[in-house]
């Protein structure tokens, strides 16, 4: 049984344009990319904020500057926020979500 060379053609540029659409999904929601993605931080004083945002950074963003985070309070969440830059890449907000203790964290559930 031969197969015709149209239908082979129409079938692999089907095929093609269904792994295009495939290979063009966004990516998920960077961490901290928005308050709803926010980074979470378990601290107990103003000192720890520091320390842990700008270990984050490294670890998740080597070699990208960051300037001193700033708070942010929206109800009873507090937000600290960063803005990172690097010299090849769009400059671009953090955040992360304080929580002072462990029963505050658990009441977002």
């Amino acid at each position: 049984m031969k197969i015709p060379k149209t239908l082979i053609a129409v079938t692999l540029l089907g095929a093609t344009s269904i792994a295009g659409a495939q290979i063009n999904i966004p990516n998920p929601p960077l961490p901290g990319a928005s308050r709803d993605t926010a980074v979470r931080l378990m601290v107990t004083n103003e000192m720890m904020i520091d320390r842990q945002i700008q270990r984050w950074i490294r670890v998740h963003y080597p070699g990208w500057n960051s300037e001193p985070h700033e708070f942010q309070d929206i109800g009873e969440e507090r937000y600290a926020v960063v803005y990172i830059t690097s010299p090849n890449n769009p400059g671009r907000r953090v955040y992360f979500r304080v929580y002072r203790s462990q029963t505050e964290s658990n009441n977002d559930f």
